[in-house]
């Protein structure tokens, strides 16, 4: 799995567990309510950043290999290194982009997750309802009404 899903996985998970938490979990969570959006927020960046460096990878790799006539040579399963008998299967494959159903899924599971975590913070009164909207806007999302009448 590549890194930039990892991290938004793991601070979704993280959230997720704080949204269902005992609520003196959630209360110690609080306290550090800015170092936790603020990782939601650079997690939403490098998500949308992606495709800039994929493109970076990409590009620098094939100047990399045409550069140097880099070749990649078959696998010996008997030595584990590269098999002397091959002449090599040419130049190496390109780098694997993520795809962007992917990342625009694991973008709306980070904003959820940070959105429901929020919303336990408003209905234990950590959060007033303007502090709510605020936190809200910083993630990029709206509330909705009716989550606020539960």
């Amino acid at each position: 799995m590549m890194y930039t899903v990892e991290k938004a996985n793991l601070i979704s998970e993280q959230l997720r567990r704080f949204t269902t938490g005992y609520a003196h979990h959630v209360a110690g969570q609080f306290a550090n309510i800015e170092f936790w959006l603020h990782e939601v927020q650079e997690s939403i960046k490098t998500i949308d950043e992606y495709n800039k460096r994929f493109n970076n990878i990409r590009d620098e790799q094939k100047k990399w290999i045409d550069a140097h006539g880099t070749v990649v040579y078959d696998y010996c399963s008997i030595c584990g290194e590269k098999c002397e008998l091959s002449e090599g299967n040419g130049n190496p494959p390109p780098p694997v982009r993520a795809s962007s159903n992917e990342l625009k899924a694991v973008r709306k599971e980070l904003i959820d997750s940070t959105y429901f975590f929020l919303l336990r913070c408003y209905r234990m009164r950590l959060l007033t309802k303007n502090m709510l909207e605020i936190k809200c806007e910083e993630i990029g999302t709206s509330i909705d009404p009716s989550d606020l009448e539960k």
